[in-house]
């Protein structure tokens, strides 16, 4: 079996790809591997970095919320590690990344250990405060996202220590400095290991197009996280872990992944202030604004799991409202009402479906999926429409490359094929 790092260097050769199952950013490997002396990665759907220190391990980052793995990430760190956990730094407040440790916690109680220190930035309380307060909301489009049940935890374990803009923590004879960057999240933290020249990302690289659109989720800051990006480039980091995905090793590779995430997301954002500065409105911009190819063709740049449609579209909600440039938009009928006027003026619920029909075979899947969506609200009970609208989102899921996409199109397909079963 190749190691992680092996992996890592065969996907920046161009061999394989990120779209793979087995390659992809969220594969869950299960497994640790001591990357550098004294660093474990423990590689799941989110990745564990564990470090021992001299005077117990510390943790960058704690694993996912869910019970099936906190057992897999606490057994893959104590393999490595058995030494009583020190500290825990939170990168950002996301529920795979900030709520692993019950296990470690209830392993301290057990042996009598002190419990572990917890450091986040400042942001992070209010962040799952917010958690606690849209739990239905995150339920929903979480299943959404990811199609399968989630069961959106109840309990948060918040830092014991938070800080500003910046902080330096020893544990041992380790010293980590860790920094504040805004990017996909307001929270986020990297924190750079000097001595082992060791840089965890957290999230604000992931080996894909950042996930800086996200359709469902709060505002990200596009160039605020170009910025951090440059700023960790500057680092002369020799070995990179990721929040999700494979480590990369030697410096130069590190510089490299570093600054072409950053140009990726700098000409997304200048090229939508561009167009924000002369008018256009967010149909006109999205039509518009791509990628360069260089860097879209990158194996670390490869839009898997957030696109740069929906980057630009959250440039365009952070710099400006929601008044979408068409006047129609800022007061319009109810949903409803238009898709029955656009049935109506089809000749009929038949007609509207036969060109929705006519779109899907022709391979125009954008047309036929707004034509079809507009006869499933004109008659909502119609299992003729619910039966078509089915077969044309799950010939979407199947042309996406996009978690996100796939996840929408594919709780779109599975909705109205339930409908369609109905009485």
């Amino acid at each position: 079996m190749a190691s992680f790092i092996q992996q890592s260097e065969q996907l920046l050769r161009g061999e394989g790809s990120t779209a793979e199952p087995g390659m992809h950013p969220f594969h869950p490997a299960e497994r640790l591997e001591e990357v550098a002396p004294g660093f474990g990665l423990y590689k799941g759907f989110v990745n564990v970095v564990a470090v021992r220190t001299g005077e117990g391990v510390l943790l960058v980052d704690t694993g996912s919320f869910h019970p099936i793995q906190h057992r897999r990430s606490f057994e893959g760190v104590r393999g490595f590690a058995p030494e009583r956990v020190h500290t825990a730094v939170y990168t950002h407040g996301h529920v795979d990344h900030a709520f692993g440790l019950p296990p470690f916690l209830r392993e301290a109680q057990d042996k009598g250990w002190a419990p572990p220190r917890i450091v986040a930035h400042e942001a992070v309380p209010a962040r799952l405060a917010r958690y606690a307060e849209t739990a239905g909301y995150n339920q929903v489009i979480n299943q959404r996202q990811f199609g399968i049940p989630i069961e959106w935890p109840k309990q948060s374990f918040p830092p014991t220590e938070v800080y500003g803009s910046a902080r330096e923590i020893r544990v041992g004879d380790t010293v980590a400095h860790l920094e504040h960057a805004r990017g996909e999240t307001d929270d986020h933290t990297f924190v750079w290991f000097p001595e082992a020249r060791v840089l965890c990302t957290g999230d604000l690289f992931i080996w894909c197009a950042p996930n800086a659109g996200n359709p469902q989720k709060v505002q990200r800051y596009a160039r605020d996280w170009a910025a951090a990006l440059r700023r960790m480039a500057g680092l002369g980091a020799e070995l990179l872990l990721p929040g999700h995905g494979l480590p990369i090793a030697g410096a130069g590779p590190v510089r490299q992944v570093l600054e072409d995430t950053a140009a990726y997301l700098e000409s997304l954002y200048h090229d939508t202030l561009a167009l924000l500065n002369q008018g256009a409105t967010i149909y006109e911009i999205v039509e518009t604004v791509r990628p360069p190819a260089a860097l879209a063709e990158k194996p670390y740049l490869r839009p898997v799991y957030d696109e740069p449609e929906f980057i630009v579209r959250n440039v365009v909600r952070h710099l400006g409202g929601w008044y979408s440039g068409v006047p129609s938009e800022l007061k319009p009928a109810p949903r409803r009402e238009l898709a029955r006027e656009i049935a109506a003026l089809a000749g009929g619920l038949a007609p509207l479906l036969a060109r929705a029909r006519a779109a899907l075979e022709a391979g125009d899947l954008k047309i036929a999926s707004h034509l079809v969506d507009f006869a499933a609200d004109a008659d909502p009970a119609s299992r003729e429409a619910h039966a078509l609208r089915a077969e044309v989102y799950a010939r979407r899921v199947a042309a996406e490359s996009s978690t996100m996409s796939k996840g929408v199109f594919g709780a779109a397909a599975r909705e109205s094929r339930e409908k369609a079963g109905a009485s």
